[in-house]
């Protein structure tokens, strides 16, 4: 599902015909992006992590805007940018702003007060950057889930898409219904920082129970970052619960490109053996899409085994365990798990601050030649 805005160009008020217009890119999707320029992105993250570069974000400022609840997402870019002299504005829209549209020709007799295409580049005139967070799946319920429409509507991400195709700024994507490509990139560079050479490697993605059906956006991302580190990727879930096909195509494409492999079983003892990394994510099925009571009830036999603990662990190759966060202690992972030394959660979840200040120095660099282009005679 790679977007049509990879390397697109944006036509801008006072830009010379002779020189072209200048270049626009957003942070979408990763599939947006070359395995060479996400790499490119790993180097300087952690070149950044370790003191050896120093970005200089002053004057400069983002908007995060927040459909969903957040604590990493939000802190870490909000931390990112004030190190480095920056700032973010944090901004719920509905609640802080008017209510966005983003369909063509709708009559806006209802609900909805502003349209995209006047609020992205009036923010754009603002800030540097733009943040969206909008999935119809995170929600703070204990166990219930709604969503606005069928899994094909939803993972089109029309709303963001549509914002960025009018924002002359860049637009990140902090998690939307099909993927969240930041959480990727901090998976790619702590799978690089706690292994080393990743090629070869075992990667196992294994689905646990959770009494909600979760997101699939931080599934698909996991399973794109390990597959485009030569690693062997294992999709370890239960009967009903395989990812979109798209992007298990696009998976296991990165893997046999870059010298590794994809294989999806069901097969708990043989997934976790001789694993380097082992990856725990819960998500609901696709194929129960909006029957969410009836997917809780029967999904219940599943639970004491889709569980990560010392036992499986201890069948991998001394794996590091890794998972977005927030967890629920005991229902995803044991304690022993968690709190066991080769428990690398917590260094996966402050990488999402050194990849996204990465990432924002990057996109910077191209907003400020596109504007220093726009204000050319």
């Amino acid at each position: 599902m790679a977007s049509d805005l990879a390397g697109a160009t944006s036509s801008c008020p006072g830009a010379s015909a002779k020189r072209g217009p200048p270049l626009k890119r957003h942070f979408l999707s990763t599939l947006d992006w070359s395995l060479d320029e996400l790499d490119d992105l790993l180097a300087r993250a952690l070149r950044i992590k370790r003191g050896e570069s120093t970005p200089d974000f002053r004057g400069k400022v983002m908007a995060l805007l927040f459909f969903n609840a957040s604590m990493r997402t939000r802190v870490s870019f909000e931390a990112g940018l004030a190190r480095f002299g920056g700032h973010a504005l944090y901004v719920q829209p509905s609640r802080d702003t008017y209510v966005f549209e983003h369909r063509e020709g709708v009559v806006m007799d209802g609900p909805t007060q502003e349209h995209v295409k006047e609020a992205a580049p009036v923010l754009a005139r603002y800030v540097h950057a733009v943040g969206i967070r909008k999935s119809d799946l995170v929600t703070p319920a204990a166990t219930t889930a709604e969503v606005s429409g069928t899994w094909k509507e939803l993972r089109a991400d029309d709303f963001m898409r549509t914002y960025a195709r009018h924002s002359p700024a860049p637009v990140i994507n902090l998690e939307s219904n099909y993927e969240h490509p930041c959480q990727e990139l901090a998976d790619r560079m702590t799978l690089r920082e706690k292994l080393g050479e990743t090629r070869g490697k075992k990667y196992v993605l294994t689905w646990t129970w959770h009494p909600k059906s979760l997101p699939l956006a931080t599934p698909h991302s996991q399973l794109l970052s390990a597959s485009g580190l030569g690693m062997n990727v294992v999709h370890l879930r239960p009967e009903g619960y395989d990812l979109d096909p798209d992007v298990v195509a696009t998976a296991k494409k990165r893997a046999e490109a870059t010298g590794g492999s994809l294989e999806i079983t069901d097969d708990i003892d043989a997934a976790y053996a001789g694993a380097h990394a082992v990856c725990a994510k819960s998500y609901g099925s696709i194929k129960s899409w909006g029957h969410f009571e009836k997917e809780r009830k029967d999904k219940e036999p599943l639970r004491p085994r889709w569980i990560v603990d010392s036992d499986k662990m201890g069948r991998t190759d001394d794996a590091i365990f890794m998972h977005c966060l927030p967890i629920r202690r005991n229902v995803k992972a044991t304690d022993a798990v968690l709190d066991g030394e080769r428990s690398v959660v917590v260094d996966q979840a402050e990488n999402r601050m050194w990849a996204q200040v990465a990432l924002l120095e990057r996109l910077f660099q191209e907003f400020q030649e596109m504007e220093r282009e726009r204000r050319m005679p």
